[in-house]
């Protein structure tokens, strides 16, 4: 009898088992969940700056055209001094020469003299001609500043002069033809300086940027020179010129030369000017 009602009590329990796990389950509803929108925020449009207008910088350095001499003592190694020629003619003294056996200040004692002294740019500019062992500068530099350039007020205090018509050298220079190149600036003219009897050949270039108080060479006796000096030479004339080269009274000038150096010196194109017009302004 037990064996009989075992059996049967277990059926019933897994009948009713089975019934349970077959009931129905509640169906699930599923929920939605749609992203709130969150505005996007353009940025406010910041308008580019314009780049600056460029402006051109003037050439207001100036330096005394000696290493270690200040320009308020230029005038006591003054050994020659400026005495201009009459229009045409090449004599007596186009420039200041600059000397002495020995000289001593704050910043040096010098008792060998100023041969091997070093010259310096008294302004900014480019280089528009070197010349290389010519007479009479010998070795020498010309550097040219242009006169818009300047600072307004070293123009306003020095009275330049007019353009001049140009002159036929007299015959006794024997010159040759002038040099007349379209080419140059006669509506923007330029201070052109000169450094010449320098020890050494140049090491510039044509075109090329100098700084005032930027070293050009050193104190020579080269040219047409009976001693060490520095021949500081102020012209002033059409812009953007350039010579190759320039000599007169050597054996060994081509016709270009002999040709560059009337129309610098003779024919009135470059007129000269005392340096001290320059050289009395101060940093």
């Amino acid at each position: 009898m037990k064996k009989i009602l075992i059996p049967f009590i277990l059926i019933a329990l897994t009948l009713a088992g089975c019934s349970a796990n077959t009931a129905t389950s509640p169906t699930e509803t599923a929920t939605i969940v749609l992203p709130t929108a969150t505005p996007t925020l353009q940025p406010s449009e910041t308008p580019t700056p314009l780049p600056p207008t460029a402006t051109a910088i003037p050439y207001t350095g100036i330096s005394s055209p000696l290493n270690n001499i200040s320009l308020d003592e230029l005038n006591s190694i003054n050994t020659n001094a400026f005495d201009p020629p009459p229009a045409g003619f090449d004599e007596p003294h186009q420039g200041i020469d600059y000397s002495y056996f020995r000289f001593q200040n704050e910043r040096m004692t010098d008792n060998d003299g100023i041969e091997g002294l070093e010259i310096l740019s008294v302004l900014d500019g480019t280089v528009a001609a070197v010349i290389s062992d010519r007479n009479p500068y010998g070795n020498a530099v010309i550097i040219e500043t242009p006169l818009a350039l300047l600072p307004s007020e070293w123009l306003a205090a020095i009275s330049l002069p007019e353009i001049a018509p140009t002159l036929v050298p007299d015959p006794r220079h024997n010159c040759p033809a002038l040099i007349d190149n379209a080419e140059w600036d006669t509506s923007n003219r330029s201070l052109y300086l000169v450094y010449a009897h320098m020890q050494n050949a140049p090491q510039l270039l044509i075109n090329q940027h100098v700084s005032s108080g930027e070293v050009i060479g050193q104190v020579g006796n080269t040219g047409d020179s009976t001693n060490p000096h520095l021949h500081f030479e102020i012209r002033i004339g059409p812009g953007g010129v350039t010579f190759t080269s320039m000599a007169k009274y050597d054996t060994r000038a081509s016709i270009e030369e002999m040709a560059n150096y009337c129309t610098w010196r003779i024919s009135n194109r470059f007129e000269v000017l005392d340096p001290d017009i320059i050289l009395q302004f101060r940093p």
